[in-house]
């Protein structure tokens, strides 16, 4: 699932969710619903996450390149909700996402040193995430309330195999299992008769580099990357 198509799957879900809203318009649900200062919830939702890849200089006409593909995952978790106001709120929204991408290294199929499953790879990560955030809404409008959140968030990848001492050369990927990113969210409350439904679009953008180099300084898998940071789109369904 590249961005685009995450995208389309967004717009087709928010418009469903505004549909249904329309039609419970004329009836004003959950009056009391936001003057409780403390909520719970869960959430469940799908992942697109890629990479942003940074490299050493080659001095090659032909610049080493590794190509990271995201692949359609999903992620799972729960929020505590804190009201400080009308207009905003403190929120702790922590899961676990399961992560799928295709790892493509830039060598020839025809080389004798490469194997097929040494060039192309499915890396699976599953992180433990702990993001915090701050959400900024807008005045309720009928049974809807946008709103757009900020949070930082630190990811545990209990897959990572960073400390693995098996390799690229072995035909496995090493990872950090520490990761530190800041998230950008945009989505709307949407007040059911007895529960609140969010859908909600989140950016994710790693700020630590989550790339383990191999054994051998001179590994033609890994002597030209210099940072590897993960990149990604959240659809999320919440339910309060």
């Amino acid at each position: 699932m590249n961005l685009r198509h995450t995208f389309f799957v967004f717009a087709i879900s928010f418009c469903s969710v505004v549909q249904l809203q329309a039609q419970l318009d004329k009836i004003e649900n959950l009056k009391e619903d936001d003057s409780k200062r403390i909520r719970f919830g869960y959430f469940l939702g799908l992942n697109a996450v890629g990479a942003k890849m940074e490299y050493k200089p080659t001095y090659v006409s032909t610049p080493f390149r590794i190509a990271v593909k995201p692949k359609p995952s999903f992620d799972v978790g729960l929020l505590a909700d804190y009201r400080v106001n009308e207009f905003l709120n403190i929120r702790f929204h922590p899961g676990v996402a399961f992560v799928e991408r295709e790892i493509t290294f830039p060598f020839s199929k025809n080389d004798s040193r490469f194997t097929k499953a040494l060039i192309e790879r499915v890396v699976k990560s599953n992180y433990v995430r702990f993001p915090v955030g701050i959400k900024l809404n807008t005045r309720r409008i009928r049974n809807a309330r946008p709103f757009v959140m900020g949070s930082i968030s630190y990811n545990m990848n209990i897959t990572s195999e960073e400390t693995n001492s098996e390799d690229n050369s072995s035909g496995n990927f090493r990872m950090k299992r520490d990761v530190y990113a800041w998230e950008f969210a945009v989505g709307t409350d949407i007040y059911l008769p007895y529960f609140k439904f969010t859908t909600s679009l989140h950016g994710f953008f790693a700020i630590s580099d989550e790339f383990v180099p191999d054994e051998n300084s001179n590994s033609v898998y890994t002597r030209y990357v210099a940072s590897m940071k993960s990149r990604g789109v959240f659809l999320r369904f919440t339910f309060e």
